[in-house]
């Protein structure tokens, strides 16, 4: 279900300065849990939605379902989008070192060229683009927007967060083990989901988005 701007501004969280625990609740939830194909992406986007404070849960809660279906737009625009398929990973093995990487978007172009940061793939980034739009849905109080870009992100974040999505070896081709991102982040999720332990906490406020997107 989703609602209209009306009904949303009528929340309590448009009344304040908005905090955006979405970002930081995410990534804690991505780093607590083991990674994720359709299937994962669902899940941590519904189970993220409960760590939020209540004023902010009121709105995410009846628009769950919304929410889990989604989270996987972004892997779904992958085969349409010639732009898409960088936005999900990094190849930090291809980078001299990652305390070197610029954190700014204008600044890694400057230092690498934007066909070199495309091919090694752009997801710290993206995901601050990401953040941005969100913040931009929420003091707009368009409420349709801000569930698609808080589906999204949840996506983007949830990706920086698996191993996988950060080595030029993703899918284990160069080390004889061809075929281990989907059992990693698809078949193992699914098969062991109900004795994961998802407990992590309450949402808290992230002063410098920027530099905690890295931290990922």
């Amino acid at each position: 279900m989703k609602i209209s701007g009306s009904q949303l501004s009528s929340y309590i969280f448009f009344n304040a300065p908005m905090k955006f625990g979405w970002l930081l609740l995410v990534a804690v939830l991505c780093a607590a849990a083991p990674q994720w194909g359709f299937f994962g992406h669902c899940q941590i986007n519904r189970l993220a939605v409960f760590t939020l404070p209540l004023e902010v849960s009121v709105f995410y809660k009846p628009n769950l379902d919304y929410l889990c279906q989604q989270s996987t737009m972004p892997d779904k625009r992958r085969y349409a989008v010639k732009e898409e398929a960088p936005r999900h990973f990094i190849d930090l093995d291809h980078f001299d070192s990652l305390k070197n990487i610029p954190k700014f978007w204008k600044q890694a172009v400057e230092k690498y060229g934007e066909d070199s940061l495309m091919a090694r793939g752009i997801v710290p980034w993206h995901a601050y683009r990401e953040y941005l739009k969100l913040r931009d849905a929420f003091f707009s109080k368009n409420a349709n927007r801000v569930l698609k870009c808080s589906a999204e992100i949840g996506h983007y974040i949830a990706d920086a967060h698996v191993p996988l999505h950060t080595t030029h070896n993703y899918n284990g081709q160069e080390t004889g083990q061809e075929g281990i991102h989907a059992l990693w982040e698809s078949r193992l999720p699914e098969l062991n989901f109900a004795t994961y332990d998802f407990f992590v906490g309450r949402a808290s406020y992230i002063k410098n988005v920027q530099e905690k997107i890295w931290e990922a």
